[in-house]
């Protein structure tokens, strides 16, 4: 986001998991227009209603959209230095905070793209969220999440494998780690989960599941309701 916010327009992200990815991600990815965006991701934006919560707002590619079209909009995102860049950018409510803890009342629509369960990180902080998420609701509200079935591609290079999960884990609690400009950051915990798993946990947890779009790589887009 620095490398952005300075000019940087060309430069790229490295991506690597223990998973086995090792990717250049461009900056300019973060920042798309509405034009931009993938299929699901406007199918999501259309599928909000009422007052919206952008929970890992990033950028925030999705709150400027929705903002464009008259939406009501908080962004959260859990970097201060990224949630200085969304109020540059023109996002009309920013809060910095990890939407694992806080919370606000009366939202419509919780919005949660790029992978947005990602940061819960493993199964069990996947519960921890979907018990507390139902905070974030007004009656009727909905949560639309999206994700996809983590597929090991290769081993994982060996100065992550003694952050693998343990056998017995599930294979998409994955360990990713950022780097640039010859910068690395630490390794954090980043969850990719199946539609089926995801309904299983939700289900438990009292929710109502839909899948509501499917991509032809395996991604998928959520849609979550608490039963009246």
């Amino acid at each position: 986001m620095a490398a952005y916010a300075g000019g940087e327009t060309d430069a790229e992200l490295r991506l690597r998991s223990s998973l086995g990815d090792d990717e250049a991600l461009p900056v300019g990815f973060f920042f798309r227009t509405p034009d931009e965006l993938m299929d699901f991701e406007r199918y999501a934006l259309e599928l909000c209603r009422g007052r919206v919560l952008d929970l890992g707002a990033g950028a925030g590619p999705h709150t400027l959209a929705l903002q464009s079209i008259g939406r009501r909009v908080v962004a959260v995102e859990g970097s201060a230095d990224v949630a200085r860049l969304l109020r540059a950018r023109g996002a009309s409510s920013v809060v910095h905070a990890d939407f694992r803890y806080w919370w606000r009342p009366g939202f419509d629509t919780v919005l949660m793209l790029m992978n947005g369960l990602g940061p819960v990180g493993t199964l069990a902080g996947l519960d921890r969220f979907l018990a507390h998420a139902p905070r974030f609701l007004a009656p009727g509200g909905q949560l639309l999440a999206d994700g996809a079935e983590a597929a090991p591609s290769r081993p994982p290079r060996a100065a992550m494998a003694a952050a693998w999960p343990p056998a017995g884990e599930y294979p998409g609690e994955a360990w990713i780690e950022l780097s640039h400009a010859g910068r690395v950051g630490q390794p954090f915990r980043e969850l990719y989960i199946d539609p089926e798993t995801l309904a299983r946990h939700a289900t438990q947890a009292g929710w109502r599941l839909d899948v509501v779009f499917e991509g032809g790589d395996g991604a998928y887009l959520a849609r979550l309701t608490m039963p009246a």
